[in-house]
């Protein structure tokens, strides 16, 4: 995340550094209250989560606003169920869409294509450690236009690949705790991520914009753990049929 935060702050200016330093820090300081509750050590985890929120985050919502969805994002995401490693939602959607529902009218920030080609060498670093699968981004992308196709939406190749969906599948979608953990699972989170693009209209009025994204992305995060149940209690099924 170092490379497209270091190309926020140059687009931007001080004004997304701001934001930046915002979010570390609420996101630093639920981690370290609920570590103390809990009798574990605080973790750095948070700061992936608190870096895309920033990036994302419309710039005409005030820092308040930003720090509330991001603290709803945070705790009720992620800090009730256990934290990182318990939990099945990634926090900086959740906060997002909070963000959205809460105060209408705003305009997440668009993720351009400078900070897309940012995102590109940590995106390499995590599928060559293994953090984040690539069947996931194969899926995706092989959904979005397969959907579009039979759905007849008139999607142009620049409007299903912008730099916000770069951006977001390779940082949100790509989650290792929100997306699925079986490998059949997240061919079936792929494809459902890329299908929900095009329902909720990517390429309408909003064209390719994160709003789209952040919703996709919820909802097909809430059904990832019921996709794996179902993979893992085939597997099982299909063992006991074959061993008898």
């Amino acid at each position: 995340m170092v490379p497209p935060a270091a190309t926020a702050i140059y687009l931007r200016g001080m004004e997304a550094g701001g934001g930046l330093i915002l979010a570390l820090v609420v996101v630093l300081a639920w981690q370290t209250l609920f570590a103390r509750l809990r009798g574990r050590l605080a973790g750095w985890d948070g700061l992936i989560g608190a870096l895309a929120f920033a990036l994302l985050a419309p710039e005409q919502a005030p820092l308040w606003q930003q720090a509330l969805a991001l603290s709803f994002g945070v705790v009720i995401g992620e800090q009730i169920f256990g934290g990182r490693g318990w939990s099945f939602l990634n926090p900086a959607v959740v906060g997002l869409a909070f963000l959205l529902f809460s105060f209408p009218g705003l305009d997440l920030q668009p993720a351009g294509v400078w900070l897309a080609a940012a995102s590109l060498p940590g995106a390499l670093l995590l599928l060559a450690s293994g953090l984040i699968s690539w069947r996931v981004m194969v899926a995706v992308a092989a959904s979005l236009a397969g959907t579009a196709l039979i759905t007849g939406a008139e999607l142009a190749w620049d409007e299903m690949f912008t730099g916000t969906i770069v951006f977001g599948v390779v940082f949100l979608a790509c989650d290792p705790v929100s997306a699925a953990a079986t490998n059949v699972g997240r061919w079936c989170y792929g494809f459902l991520t890329g299908a929900l693009l095009v329902v909720f209209g990517l390429g309408g009025e909003q064209g390719g914009s994160i709003h789209v994204l952040v919703f996709a992305v919820l909802v097909a995060s809430i059904f990832a753990p019921l996709i794996d149940h179902c993979v893992v209690a085939l597997n099982i099924r299909r063992r006991r049929v074959r061993n008898g």
